[in-house]
């Protein structure tokens, strides 16, 4: 019986994952790896890591399937976005992955803010940040002009593994839109925007259509990893594209958050929306003739593990997430007037500041552990209706959204979010979106499937888990406090004194 292999690389793991015809899950294999950040924004990750965990998780799913006598029929591959890593003309790495965690490229990105940011908006859907390709390629030219020069090809991590199983430098659009590149419109490289960042096209790799057959698994890979050799390989797209699928989001004016590290907020469209702010971006859909308007927070569940490994896990030993879920219902809605900026990693939508960072405010002797922790829910909470409040302005049919990642499991959380929001949250049944995404894209790649409403209509258990609904005290108090927390955002120093302490903090 045929089965599809979904590869889904994130920033902490590689994920292999066996569905059956009928999507529902056969096997799941996991590697974990390790991002190496230092003080001055360097994030870093060694590619032969990626090389060896997609190896060792091929070569289990592939014994596995063989064990049960099923044939893995594709592999379809999701993964983290904007990440570059350069290859020699025979495919090898001349560095480090550069992750899209890296901030060297900070100052590049508000030089081009200043010099072309609205030209580059209006053909790219993208405001550059540290977070995209274009920048990092751009400091790469400039810091080490001997790597940019040897680099046949510039890829991202999705385009390395696709190469590494099928010997064919490719990408896709979902991925190729967030790297500023990418006329957004037209879903094609442009020349205009590579001019503007100084790059060579021939570094980019051949761009196809999401969900496209992008090769077959080469011999030499299948002899590695005892998967056939001309196994159909598919793109089905970057990460957050395949959850918005994975979620059924399908028609425009649906929406949905992924809670993970970062919080990442997106909304369907059937036709290029731009913001006139510059506040969110445009993608490429997973999905065929659709876009992806997503509005992103730089920190949510990162900032929720470091304060649990802070504040409640003991050494060598993890946090109990019922203590810290006990101790956040105990603390009231407002949390006793606390507040917390989540913005460790800086600000993303709407204000896009590399150099914000988090604050706890209104401490006093009478603030507990718990009302720490529920601001901490309740500022990341508010930072994603921001983000829902831009999208409503942009796309007026935005409303409910769905939920899925590591918070949204957490009932205290996803009622927070409806209160701040003042729209219903539908927690989503199946967790695996992302790779219920790309198993979608293959199936139809495959021809299971006439269309992906058909997959979608035809999955097991449905999606909405529970529904949670805003309440009308909850909502009055958070319109208070968000107030507030607004003056408070406003209130802090400049970027000069937020530069000098990040000098203090690398001492």
């Amino acid at each position: 019986m045929p089965v599809i292999l979904v590869i889904d690389t994130g920033s902490s793991s590689m994920r292999g994952i066996l569905f059956d015809q009928n999507g529902e899950i056969l096997l799941k294999e996991r590697r974990k790896y390790f991002m190496s950040v230092e003080a001055d924004g360097t994030a870093e990750q060694d590619p032969a890591v990626f090389a060896r965990c997609l190896e060792e998780i091929c070569a289990a799913c592939a014994g596995w399937a063989g064990a049960q006598g099923r044939s893995i029929a594709a592999l379809s591959f999701t993964s983290q976005r904007s990440s570059i890593l350069p290859l020699s003309r025979a495919g090898r790495p001349l560095c480090n992955v550069i992750t899209w965690y890296d901030k060297r490229s900070a100052a590049i990105c508000e030089q081009m803010i200043r010099r072309c940011g609205e030209e580059l908006y209006t053909l790219a859907g993208m405001r550059p940040t540290p977070v995209l390709s274009a920048p990092k390629m751009a400091w790469l030219r400039q810091a080490r002009p001997d790597v940019y020069a040897q680099a046949d090809k510039i890829v991202g991590i999705h385009d390395y593994l696709l190469l590494l199983c099928t010997g064919r430098a490719v990408t896709d659009a979902t991925l190729a839109s967030r790297t500023c590149l990418m006329d957004v419109r037209r879903l094609r490289w442009s020349d205009r925007l590579l001019d503007l960042f100084g790059l060579d096209g021939d570094k980019l790799c051949e761009l196809l259509p999401p969900g496209s057959v992008a090769g077959s698994v080469t011999r030499s890979f299948a002899e590695k990893t005892g998967l056939a050799p001309g196994t159909p390989v598919v793109t089905a797209g970057g990460d957050q594209q395949c959850s918005v699928l994975g979620q059924g989001l399908l028609q425009a004016g649906m929406a949905g958050v992924t809670v993970g590290t970062g919080a990442y907020l997106a909304a369907v469209s059937d036709r290029p929306v731009f913001d006139p702010l510059r506040r969110v971006n445009l993608n490429a859909a997973a999905s065929p003739g659709q876009w992806v308007l997503e509005a992103s927070t730089l920190s949510s569940g990162s900032v929720y593990d470091w304060f649990n490994r802070l504040f409640y896990a003991r050494p060598g030993q993890t946090a109990s997430l019922e203590q810290i879920d006990r101790e956040v219902r105990e603390s009231p809605a407002g949390a006793r007037g606390v507040l917390m900026l989540p913005d460790l990693a800086g600000k993303g939508c709407p204000d896009w500041d590399d150099w914000a960072r988090g604050v706890f405010y209104n401490l006093s002797f009478a603030a507990t552990r718990g009302d720490c922790a529920r601001a901490l829910l309740e500022g990341i909470a508010a930072e994603i209706a921001e983000c829902h409040q831009v999208l409503r302005e942009l796309l007026p049919g935005t409303g409910p959204i769905r939920s899925t990642g590591g918070l949204a499991k957490f009932d205290i959380f996803d009622q927070i979010l409806s209160d701040m929001i003042e729209f219903p949250v539908e927690r989503c049944t199946i967790e695996e979106t992302t790779a219920i995404g790309a198993f979608l894209s293959a199936g139809r790649a495959l021809g299971w499937t006439s269309s992906l409403e058909e997959a979608c209509g035809r999955l097991p258990g449905g999606r909405a888990a529970r529904r949670f609904e805003p309440q009308a005290a909850e909502v009055s108090l958070y319109r208070r406090l968000n107030t507030a927390r607004r003056q408070l955002a406003q209130s802090l120093p400049n970027r000069e004194l937020s530069r000098l302490l990040a000098g203090l903090r690398s001492q």
